[in-house]
């Protein structure tokens, strides 16, 4: 659990796919973290007991961590341009998930990201639902905080 954020997620292990064979059991997990210290440190752990125990660890897919950023003049810009437009304040939050900033962040160190998006149901099962409303209220969200950003 972060010590930073109350109730969020920090680091986590997801093992999603069991495959039980003959002669191997082969384990696909999913590793994430928002500190990239601590993702590797866990995937060292992964690795050695692993290997300790006879087995063989592969490393593929990663989605790299996105940490927190306290000061974000982005996410003020993004705060104060939903208030202006919608006049109530946004739900603004960490959350422990494997998003395309972290592959960003990693690319371009000191990124200042945030992530947003319209409303959606039942995300990733084949039941899977977005609001049109909202996802035109985003698009001129994005609209409005791009001008913000431009003029600030």
């Amino acid at each position: 659990m972060s010590g930073e954020i109350p109730g969020l997620v920090e680091t986590s292990i997801n093992p999603g796919i069991l495959e039980l064979g003959e002669e191997n059991c082969n384990v696909v997990c999913s590793i994430r973290s928002s500190v990239k210290s601590a993702k590797e440190a866990l995937t060292q752990k992964i690795q050695y007991l692993t290997e300790f125990l006879g087995g063989s660890c592969e490393l593929e897919g990663d989605y790299p961590a996105w940490e927190y950023k306290k000061d974000s003049r982005l996410r003020q810009i993004m705060v104060a341009t939903y208030e202006e437009l919608f006049g109530e304040k946004p739900e603004v939050k960490a959350i422990h998930a494997g998003l395309e900033c972290g592959i960003f962040y990693e690319k371009i160190p000191g990124l200042d990201c945030v992530s947003f998006g319209p409303t959606m149901w039942d995300i990733h099962t084949t039941e899977e639902r977005l609001s049109i409303s909202s996802t035109a209220r985003m698009w001129d969200y994005l609209l409005k905080v791009l001008e913000n950003i431009h003029e600030g």
